[in-house]
């Protein structure tokens, strides 16, 4: 008894079979270029909205600045307003930095906020930051800030250096510089609170 193969029809349906994926390949292709476009309009609104943002605080900081600049013209100088103007016009060119860099594209296309998002993530008991400068196309952060204990800073840092790997930040000095608050009321009783104040760079 002899068995007949058609191999013609086998040849025909290899062709229809390559087809077939060929086309669930583009489709697959498609969808991940409509996900990445969704993904980048969501990262230029925001990146607008914080641009807004900084234009509302920018304003806010130097409408302050003016206001204190007019008091200080009304009567004699105090050293704590021209203290608190230093400050605020240090804020403001801060601010004004930062607002460059966001129109400027500074950081790539989303800025610095993989960078800020990362760092609002990373928490640490009895530690908080004071300032942030992101710098060299977001490979270079230095942080400031401060802490109710040394070790907690160590750890910190340590974490900080896991979670920021990926945009090539690397944290390898510290500076500890110990505090002593003083009693919020004069002759209050109770022990003064100490912390420490640090930077990582």
């Amino acid at each position: 008894m002899s068995r007949q193969v058609n191999l013609l029809r086998s040849a025909q349906a290899a062709p229809e079979l390559s087809a077939r994926r060929t086309l669930i390949g583009l489709g697959v292709m498609l969808a991940a270029f409509l996900g990445y476009t969704a993904v980048a309009w969501v990262g230029t609104t925001r990146l607008a909205d914080e641009v807004e943002l900084a234009d509302a605080r920018l304003a806010t900081e130097k409408a302050a600045i003016k206001a204190l600049e007019q008091k200080l013209g009304e009567r004699p100088k105090a050293a704590s307003i021209v203290a608190e103007i230093d400050a605020l016009k240090l804020q403001a060119d801060e601010s004004q930095a930062i607002l460059n860099l966001l129109r400027g594209g500074g950081g790539g296309g989303e800025g610095y906020s993989g960078h800020l998002t990362t760092l609002a993530r990373i928490s640490e008991d009895g530690v908080w930051l004071t300032s942030v400068r992101i710098g060299s196309a977001g490979k270079t952060v230095s942080l400031a800030g401060k802490s109710l204990r040394n070790e907690s800073v160590l750890r910190y840092a340590q974490r900080l250096n896991e979670q920021l790997s990926p945009y090539g930040v690397r944290f390898s000095a510290v500076e500890l510089t110990p505090e002593v608050a003083t009693t919020a009321a004069a002759g209050a009783a109770g022990p003064a609170l100490s912390s420490v104040a640090f930077k990582l760079f």
